[in-house]
């Protein structure tokens, strides 16, 4: 189970900590949470948070999938990573030629695969 980092300062403490991987079009950044971290709530839970920027993914639409494919590949793995706090952040945009809907089969396996290889899951 994840939950989502709502808090500005959570986020931008993330951000602090530096790069953990990149792919071709996003960055992840990670934080182990220590005991004397307060900010967490729910203990044994990944906590996630996604920067999809307006100026990279012009469409509501288009950033609303890419945030739903980055929770679901976040939930599908989050034992693997209990008591972190992650954020991926789109660095690079989506070729509007070659996915012309963000709905489409083809643009949601790709940025799911590309979010695999952010966490170089294999498989």
């Amino acid at each position: 189970m994840i939950d989502h980092i709502v808090d500005k300062e959570i986020f931008l403490e993330v951000l602090r900590t530096g790069v953990t991987s990149r792919s071709e079009h996003f960055t992840l950044y990670r934080m182990n949470v220590s005991k004397d971290t307060n900010c967490l709530k729910l203990p044994n839970c990944l906590k996630v948070g996604i920067v999809v920027p307006k100026r990279l993914a012009k469409k509501a639409v288009t950033r609303n999938a890419i945030k739903r494919q980055a929770y679901s590949v976040a939930n599908k793995f989050a034992a693997l990573f209990p008591e972190e706090f992650h954020v991926i952040r789109l660095n690079r945009e989506f070729d509007r030629k070659k996915y012309l809907s963000p709905s489409s089969i083809d643009f949601k396996l790709d940025v799911c695969n590309e979010l695999k290889v952010l966490y170089k899951i294999e498989g």
